[in-house]
């Protein structure tokens, strides 16, 4: 979870906002903002199947957050991006149509909309953006194929060390010691 910071605000990020429109979306209150009224379409008006599905796809985003990377941590991600492109749709949608959910046309029309819309399209590429990140990233530890940091810090010593041709005092250490040094310090 250190190694993917971003990828975990943007995963919490989006579980909270799940949470909180599922219970949002009990109430008709809110039906014509555009991201309810999207995923109400979506779910063809089943109030309980919309809340069900947000607080599942919450629940198990939290829970893939949660674990290391894989493919069990990306298929938890699947449906809160689901739920996060519906709306990013919706939010087209009626920037297109030029007018919100409830016929409202704002004097900038579908420009207004979808400027008005914008951070929850983005907020669905960025999901995409840390889902990609939280899928992809490796731990070097666990790498074979790659060098460690303190190969890499050893490799470079030992270089520079060899093509250092002055005449002064060298402190010389067993490389299994300094590999102990240097991992006591990372």
């Amino acid at each position: 979870m250190q190694k993917r910071p971003t990828a975990v605000v943007v995963i919490y990020s989006a579980a909270t906002l799940h949470l909180v429109e599922a219970f949002i979306a009990q109430s008709k209150a809110a039906d014509n903002s555009i991201p309810i009224a999207s995923l109400l379409s979506a779910f063809a008006g089943q109030r309980i199947a919309l809340a069900a599905t947000m607080l599942l796809a919450a629940l198990l985003a939290l829970s893939g957050a949660l674990q290391r990377p894989g493919c069990l941590a990306i298929f938890t991600l699947i449906p809160q991006q689901t739920l996060l492109v519906i709306t990013a749709i919706g939010a087209f949608a009626y920037a297109c149509m030029g007018h919100y959910a409830d016929g409202y046309e704002p004097a900038g029309g579908g420009l207004f909309i979808f400027a008005d819309q914008l951070p929850r399209v983005l907020f669905a590429i960025a999901h995409v953006v840390a889902s990609y990140q939280w899928f992809w990233s490796s731990d070097l530890s666990r790498s074979r194929w790659k060098t460690s940091t303190v190969d890499k810090i050893l490799a470079e010593a030992n270089w520079a060390s060899l093509s250092d041709d002055r005449e002064d005092d060298v402190l010389v250490i067993p490389v299994d010691d300094m590999r102990e040094i240097i991992r006591g310090r990372l």
